[in-house]
């Protein structure tokens, strides 16, 4: 066809120009509608992941959630063995000891020693808390002993020693996120729900996690773990 035809036939060339504009945009409304779909979809997936990675967490969080809980319920029998034997609930020399020995194995994990002191420091002092109250309780009782009580070096000592290692494992499953807000959130909530027991009151729990909640990320890039 040439442009003479056209001008004979000029209803035939409108109709032709009409169709290929209607078919211009109708491929540009699909590929737009296409592309709003892609992008969608991604959006969905990103939070769906978000959420799973998130939810991965809470495995590792519970395991030093449960481990916190451990120790400071095992402070009734060390504040019973030193209540038995007239031994103040204080021993600056053995926190100094236990502080400097986490300090060296901070290192052998690859984690920060300044952290890893302060965790253990919120530990010793949370359960000094616990042993302070049985204390003053037993003291208004009268109490003057307690029978079948574990040694605390035979017994309770290498229990904490066990949980200490323990510790240091959970720390280095989670530090990579400790970081991040999500997982700040994630400890806090959880831990309302672990941390329970004997003599573990708000202010035990809070001083207990608090340096969980201090660390701080360059990037709170939540990740998966592999059990």
């Amino acid at each position: 066809m040439n442009l003479s035809f056209f001008r004979k036939h000029p209803l035939l060339f409108v109709i032709i120009i009409f169709f290929g504009l209607f078919f211009s945009s109708t491929v540009v409304a699909a590929n737009l509608k296409l592309y709003f779909a892609i992008q969608n979809s991604r959006s969905v997936k990103s939070a769906n992941y978000q959420d799973i990675a998130i939810a991965d967490q809470q495995l590792p969080v519970d395991k030093l959630l449960k481990l916190i809980q451990q120790r400071l319920l095992i402070a009734h029998d060390v504040a019973r063995w030193k209540w038995n034997h007239k031994r103040p609930i204080e021993d600056l020399k053995r926190e100094q000891e236990l502080l400097l020995k986490v300090r060296q194995q901070a290192k052998t994990h690859n984690l920060e020693p300044d952290r890893v002191a302060e965790f253990f420091q919120a530990q010793i002092d949370a359960g000094k808390l616990i042993q302070t109250a049985d204390f003053q309780n037993w003291q208004k009782q009268g109490i003057k002993s307690f029978p079948n009580v574990p040694d605390l070096n035979q017994t309770l000592r290498p229990s904490l020693d066990k949980l200490n290692t323990e510790f240091f494992f959970a720390l280095t499953e989670l530090t990579p996120v400790l970081g991040c807000p999500q997982i700040g959130e994630l400890i806090q909530s959880r831990s309302q729900v672990i941390i329970q027991g004997d003599g573990i009151d708000r202010q035990v729990q809070s001083l207990a996690i608090s340096p969980l909640l201090k660390f701080k990320s360059a990037s709170c890039k939540v990740v998966s773990f592999s059990y």
